[in-house]
């Protein structure tokens, strides 16, 4: 990964699919992840720290280890945070984004399901404000 930050107000500035900061950007999930797959960055979003961002799906996020949200809009939920929440049925998350120790702050979702252990999906359903 580089440890140069991405931001799209740079001039032509594409998106860097292994840097570790991106900040201001709109990207879909599925592309920053099969653009790090492709330039060797492994087949897991780990160790980012994304700020003021956009991501968009569809995609389903499986959420491991390490990962925190500030002040995330996690997009329309109908009312009821579960509407984009998915339970695992067994012990792998197949198709699923793996993302582990990174930070979204400020950031927002769009159409982007989310995944991961039962404690993560019940902490989202209680303390995540609805709107």
């Amino acid at each position: 990964m580089t440890d140069q930050p991405f931001s799209p107000t740079a001039p032509s500035r594409t998106l860097d699919p292994l840097a570790t900061e991106f900040s201001g950007a709109t990207f879909a999930l599925f592309d920053l992840y099969r653009a790090s797959v492709q330039a060797g960055g492994g087949v897991m979003i780990e160790g980012r720290s994304f700020a003021d961002c956009v991501l968009e799906g569809p995609a389903l996020m499986l959420v491991l280890e390490g990962v925190h949200f500030q002040s995330t809009n996690f997009g329309p939920t109908s009312g009821d945070m579960r509407n984009m929440l998915f339970q695992p049925m067994g012990n792998m998350g197949i198709g699923a984004i793996p993302v582990r120790n990174c930070t979204f702050t400020n950031c927002r979702f769009n159409t982007l399901g989310i995944t991961g252990n039962e404690e993560l999906l019940k902490m989202l359903i209680e303390q995540v404000p609805v709107g």
